[in-house]
């Protein structure tokens, strides 16, 4: 079971990928944007909207290094913030995708620890 934190402004996606995820087992907590209370828990991975980061990119990427690895969920594959993430999943294509994605992303901060 990995803990993962889900930046996700949309609550109808967050309440769907919070349920998904937890029927897998992981552990989440969830916030709808960057901004508001300090970040204290460590995370075995986030994942990022990209709504929930709006127009501030250098705060976006500043997150994606912070916690690493993210998953950064995106309208394209090559968003100004795809650089800074782990990896990029165009929505709405979520499922097995991004339960791939996740493995991956587990597997390589195990790899780094």
């Amino acid at each position: 079971m990995a803990h993962l934190l889900l930046v996700v402004p949309d609550s109808d996606l967050g309440k769907s990928l919070d349920f998904a995820l937890r029927v897998d087992g992981h552990a989440i907590s969830w916030r709808p944007s960057l901004s508001g209370d300090p970040i204290p828990v460590q995370f075995d991975c986030t994942i990022l909207d990209h709504e929930a980061v709006g127009s501030n990119l250098r705060q976006g990427q500043t997150f994606c290094r912070a916690f690493w690895p993210v998953i950064l969920l995106a309208n394209s594959i090559e968003h100004e913030l795809s650089s800074a993430a782990y990896r990029t999943i165009q929505k709405p294509m979520l499922g097995p995708v991004l339960s791939a994605a996740l493995g991956d992303a587990l597997a390589a901060r195990r790899a780094t620890t």
